[in-house]
């Protein structure tokens, strides 16, 4: 596979945790998702530590069609400020979640279990289907295919999904100020894309995509321009239908349209922030996917954008 991405920049102890510096909001956090489609359910598995903080959060929670509550959704558990100590090694850990988290073949294949009470079990396995995304020092992305067995409320269901997974290292201080960022993915083993965009604070509906890649016909390429076009639903303000078109540096051309399937306005774990997270079912250039859509919010510029068209109507 061609591949843009500076893979010197890893090695497989970029599984671990990083040196954390002094930096007392140097944060390290672990991201994987996944799907369950004939059902539109959505899941995050997302934890993150603060090393010189001795604390850590995150947990699971899954969402569907029926909410976009996180407070009514099927099943949500997100800590804030649990313990953590210096003999955790992210290769085999069970967070203060009580998710546990294995890997099995650095950077490439990871088992990750659940259990609590009688809601939720799971355990899952997921094998990359390319290698991790990184063009800097800190973050990196890698398409994962997610097999395993999911008990939701005493129901069984199948786990068959590519899905993305995440993980990052730098200092994240809790007060997010200004600016929304997007951040979408979705893919086949043959063809996926993952771009990041970012926009300003009034809800548009066009944002500038600056990073990302393109892989297709065995070739992943870097996104050197594009469009991340929104169409929101009026009421809420959330996403309903997408439009992504971008360049990479190989030349090529991709465009990719995605239905909403499901949602939920998720608090952003460790930042004071707001997250709608959405499950999209996609057409990338005719070929059938799934994935999600991230857009991000400090919670006041949220707050402004929907609170502005109800201050017209006051007037």
């Amino acid at each position: 596979m061609i591949d843009a991405s500076r893979l010197d920049l890893l090695s497989p102890a970029d599984d671990a945790f990083h040196a954390a510096g002094e930096d007392p909001w140097f944060f390290e956090s672990s991201w994987w998702s996944f799907y369950v489609p004939e059902r539109d359910l959505g899941a995050w598995i997302y934890h993150w530590v603060r090393p010189n903080q001795s604390t850590q959060g995150g947990g699971c929670w899954l969402y569907d069609g029926t909410t976009h509550s996180h407070l009514e959704v099927p099943y949500y558990a997100c800590y804030q400020n649990m313990p953590a100590d210096d003999a955790l090694d992210l290769r085999d850990i069970t967070f203060a979640s009580g998710v546990s988290m294995e890997t099995v073949e650095p950077l490439q294949r990871y088992r990750l279990r659940f259990t609590d009470r009688d809601l939720i079990a799971f355990d899952l396995d997921f094998d990359g289907t390319m290698p991790p995304w990184t063009v800097a020092d800190g973050h990196f992305d890698q398409m994962m295919h997610v097999t395993g067995e999911l008990v939701l409320h005493g129901e069984t269901l199948v786990v068959d999904s590519i899905a993305m997974r995440d993980r990052s290292w730098s200092p994240r201080r809790e007060r997010w100020k200004d600016g929304h960022i997007g951040y979408c993915s979705a893919g086949t083993r043959d063809v996926a894309f993952l771009v990041n965009s970012a926009a300003g604070m009034r809800g548009e509906t066009s944002d500038r995509v600056r990073a990302g890649f393109v892989l297709r016909d065995d070739r992943r390429a870097a996104v050197v321009d594009g469009t991340r076009v929104l169409e929101r639903n009026p009421e809420h303000g959330y996403l309903e239908r997408i439009t992504v078109e971008v360049d990479d540096d190989a030349g090529r051309r991709l465009r990719a349209h995605g239905e909403a399937r499901s949602r939920m306005a998720m608090p952003i774990p460790g930042v004071h922030g707001v997250c709608w997270t959405t499950l999209v079912h996609w057409s990338i250039d005719g070929v059938d996917a799934w994935g999600d859509d991230q857009d991000a919010w400090p919670i006041h510029g949220w707050s402004a954008f929907r609170r502005a068209p109800r201050a017209e109507d006051i007037r």
